[in-house]
Parts: structure tokens; C-alpha cells; sequence
């Protein structure tokens, strides 16, 4: 085991977009659904793939989530039924080693901590975006006060953390992958 373990959170960990699933789960009654779901994903795709800006590719799907506290918390039932089969049955060894790792997504705290508190993985050791909500409890958009808003890249974020000693990384996009190639972490492992 690393001293530092940075795992990904969406298509990594879970086996969905988070993000992508909950604005669908929200308006799954739309008439146009498939061709919505495909422009989500494009957008998402043109973030990951450095095509788009990362941050202008999350404020782009967040146009189209209408939801609230309570939305969350269904949703992140749904998200707990797809976490990815290596991570089921690796679950113990998480545990054992959950101090040594951190969380470092595009995605959103409020999705992420509640699916993996059940693997001891604290709050404070995931780092990602934020929503902001109104008055009323309704999403509205991101936080610009997260590190993940503030930086551009994983990369960038990584290397403000200042980690020491052996740091691996999992994940399945290219902003993981730029981390190690970066040199900031040790080993890369594509998920």
C-alpha cells in the first residue's frame, strides 16, 4: 500500500457519471430523454477529454438539474447499488487502509461522501466540487470556493496538497492520468 492512494470517484469507484445519472434521474419523465442524455454525455466526455474546460463542462450539465437536498439523498441510494465490482470486493482492504486515501473527483461532495462513509472514508479526505443551494433547499449552481473549482486540473489540485512519500492514483480519465504524468504521483492505474 502507498502512503497515498488517490482514487476517482465516477466511473472509477461507481460505475456511473454521478452527475450525469442524477440530472437524468431528475427529469426522467422528459420526453426527449435519450437526446438529452446524449448531450450530457458529450459534454462530459469534451470535459474529461481536455476539449472543454472541466469547470465550464460541470457549470454546462448543471443547467439542465433541477433538484434539491432531499433529491440527494434518494440518489445517493442509487449511486450505492453501482459502486464498481473491484471496489465491493476490495471493500475490507479500503477500510483497513481508508486513512491513506483520498477522494480527488470532478463530482460532487454532498454525491460522494455518503457512498463512501460505508468504507470509512472521511469527508474531509474527498475533494471535489460543492453545490450551492437557495433558500429553498433547490441546487442552483457550484461552488467557486472548492479546490476543484479553483483549480483547472487533478494535477494543479495534487500538487497544492503537497503530498509525501509513495502516492498511487486510480482512475479512468485523462486528468488522472495528467497527474502522474506530471510527476505527482508515483504510479498511474487506469481504471
Amino acid at each position: 500500500m502507498p502512503d497515498n492512494l488517490i482514487i476517482d470517484f465516477d466511473s472509477t469507484f461507481i460505475s456511473l457519471e454521478s452527475l450525469d445519472e442524477f440530472i437524468l434521474n431528475n427529469i426522467s419523465n422528459s420526453a426527449n430523454n435519450s437526446e438529452l442524455r446524449a448531450k450530457i454525455e458529450r459534454i462530459t466526455n469534451q470535459g474529461m477529454e481536455g476539449i472543454i474546460d472541466f469547470n465550464f463542462s460541470v457549470n454546462e450539465r448543471l443547467k439542465y438539474l433541477r433538484a434539491n437536498r432531499n433529491s440527494i439523498k434518494l440518489f445517493t441510494k442509487i449511486l450505492k447499488k453501482n459502486i464498481t465490482k473491484s471496489f465491493l470486493f476490495n471493500k475490507q482492504f479500503i477500510i483497513k487502509n481508508s486513512n491513506k486515501i483520498l477522494i480527488i473527483s470532478g463530482g460532487f461532495k454532498e454525491l460522494i461522501a455518503p457512498v463512501v462513509k460505508d468504507y470509512k472514508i472521511k469527508k474531509d479526505q474527498i475533494y471535489a466540487n460543492e453545490f450551492m443551494f437557495n433558500k429553498n433547499g433547490i441546487i442552483k449552481t457550484i461552488s467557486k470556493k472548492t479546490l476543484t473549482y479553483k483549480h483547472s486540473t487533478k494535477a494543479q489540485l495534487v500538487r497544492s496538497l503537497n503530498l509525501k512519500g509513495l502516492t498511487h492514483i486510480i482512475g479512468d480519465g485523462m486528468t488522472d492520468c495528467e497527474v502522474w504524468r506530471k510527476g505527482y504521483a508515483d504510479e498511474f492505474y487506469a481504471f
